[in-house]
């Protein structure tokens, strides 16, 4: 008999395979629960970092809620009150009537525009495109704006979109006069039966988004963008900065 058919022999190698397996086995259970346990780790180190960047947006939120309140605090007694009190005593002093109308006629249109700044009228029954059109409006004065719309399908939104979205190209206009340097700002806005896009692009200086992102205006887009659980990008460059918004509207359609 051949000395591998000898049943000792066939015992041993059996054993041997066995042990091979085992290890194997063991190798590969202890590479997938090593495997296991570093998603789990990447996950939690990812929904930590979510929580604190969320919590970042939430602080910044509240600090851009300060900021806006001292803004218009700032507006009705620099501008409103201090136009009323000229108004005051002119009025005590000498009689002018075309001064005086002059005088309420800046007045009013104060009113106007802080009362539009904190909520836009009639803002259940105006469409997204015409409240954006207003929006813009006081800024053609500084700026020269293009906007150019592309509505495949009529969707009546909800309210809180579209005040999001204006707060939204507010900010961006915002910015761009205030940083950019630039003269024109072209606004596109597109809707389809899914998905909202807004791209304002501008032929000023550029900037660097990731420093740029520090800041309280972009925090305040970002912020507002997390709620409507859409995406915004910024490219920049020295011939000026492309923003793009775009999110599914269909949770905010009426």
């Amino acid at each position: 008999m051949e000395k591998w058919l000898d049943p000792q022999t066939v015992a041993i190698w059996i054993l041997v395979v066995l042990t091979v397996i085992a290890i194997l086995a063991v190798s590969f259970v202890k590479l997938v629960r090593i495997n296991y346990k570093r998603r789990i780790e990447h996950k939690l180190k990812e929904s930590r970092l979510q929580l604190e960047y969320q919590q970042n947006l939430i602080e910044s939120g509240i600090v851009v809620q300060e900021e806006e309140r001292i803004r218009i605090a700032a507006d009705l007694h620099d501008s409103l009150i201090g136009k009323l009190t000229i108004l005051r005593l002119k009025n005590q002093s000498e009689y002018n009537f075309e001064h005086m109308d002059v005088l309420l006629g800046e007045a009013i249109d104060e009113a106007r525009r802080i009362s539009h700044d904190l909520s836009p009228p009639m803002l259940e029954f105006i469409d997204l495109h015409q409240l954006l059109e207003d929006i813009i409006a006081p800024w053609k004065k500084y700026l020269k704006l293009l906007f150019y719309t592309d509505i495949k399908t009529a969707v009546v939104f909800k309210q809180d979109l579209k005040l999001q979205i204006a707060r939204v190209l507010q900010e961006i206009v915002t910015n761009i006069y205030k940083h950019s340097g630039a003269s024109e700002v072209v606004i596109n806005l597109k809707i389809t039966n899914e998905n909202l896009i807004l791209i304002v692009t501008d032929n000023g200086q550029g900037f660097d988004p990731v420093k740029a992102k520090k800041g309280i205006g972009l925090k305040n887009i970002e912020l507002r963008m997390l709620y409507l659980r859409g995406t915004y990008k910024i490219k920049s460059s020295k011939k000026g900065s492309t923003t793009i918004i775009a999110l599914n509207h269909l949770h905010f359609s009426n």
